[in-house]
């Protein structure tokens, strides 16, 4: 019988929890370690419609990338649609697991994830971790030949899947060196800049850090947030399945961006 403490050990050494910074709320935040577990759910988000989908699905443990629980609260009641939500997973035996920022820093985690996918080679972190060799915080690489920015955003947007793509950038600038940073992460703009990178790729950013990385001459490119880590978060459910071959585990079926574009 595998149980979620099996579960937990696995995603513990996939995405260690010294990778998380010191702001997050990783780990299991709901559910019995010793709890036997043959159907497991990974999203992005935990939103109602996923909780839905769990228990509909028989599911007993959801991996969530984004935490919930994410401040400290004093109530768990029906009074909010998040207390809702926790009561309905806790009443139906649903454990629930986030992986968060140890998962964007990991060695095969979402940030070298989209760094391979764009091209890079020669990827090491961007903030280095200072006592865990070869890991740390974002990825950055260089292209195994320069190419014009239009080509590259191309290539990035199907990587990703992306409807679209947002950039700040002149379209005749050149990708050579690129800095990758998934989800909302413009305060590593810095940091890239520092490390000599032309690009910088992140999920989404402030008006101000795209103005900074105009007037500094590096090209910023935004996926979205959700494109930017949920192929990852399908990806760890083919892991967790190539691990536990007897459970069922499969990447939530009702999650979607909640951003869609207006062209009309």
């Amino acid at each position: 019988m595998i149980r979620i403490t099996d579960i937990m050990c696995f995603l513990e050494d996939y995405a260690p929890s010294e990778l998380a910074e010191d702001w997050d709320n990783t780990g299991l935040l709901i559910g019995r370690r010793e709890a036997a577990v043959d159907r497991i759910l990974t999203c992005l988000t935990l939103t109602p419609d996923v909780a839905d989908e769990a228990v509909e699905q028989r599911i007993q443990l959801v991996v969530s990338h984004h935490p919930v629980l994410f401040r400290g609260v004093k109530q768990i009641t029906d009074g909010s649609s998040e207390g809702s939500m926790l009561l309905r997973l806790i009443e139906h035996g649903v454990a629930v697991y986030s992986p968060h920022t140890s998962f964007d820093s990991a060695r095969a985690g979402i940030n070298r994830q989209l760094a391979e996918r764009f091209g890079l080679t020669e990827i090491q972190p961007i903030r280095p971790h200072p006592e865990l060799q070869g890991l740390g915080s974002g990825r950055m690489g260089s292209l195994s030949e320069p190419v014009p920015l239009p080509q590259f955003l191309g290539q990035v947007r199907r990587a990703v899947r992306a409807e679209y793509l947002e950039f700040s950038g002149s379209s005749t600038a050149v990708v050579s060196r690129v800095a990758v940073a998934c989800g909302a992460a413009a305060d590593f703009l810095k940091d890239a800049m520092a490390q000599g990178c032309d690009t910088f790729v992140t999920g989404e950013a402030r008006f101000h850090a795209a103005l900074e990385a105009r007037a500094a001459g590096v090209s910023m490119v935004l996926l979205g947030h959700y494109s930017s880590e949920r192929p990852a978060v399908e990806q760890l459910a083919a892991e967790l399945s190539a691990a536990f071959p007897a459970l069922a585990v499969f990447a939530s079926r009702v999650e979607q961006d909640p951003l869609t574009v207006f062209t009309s």
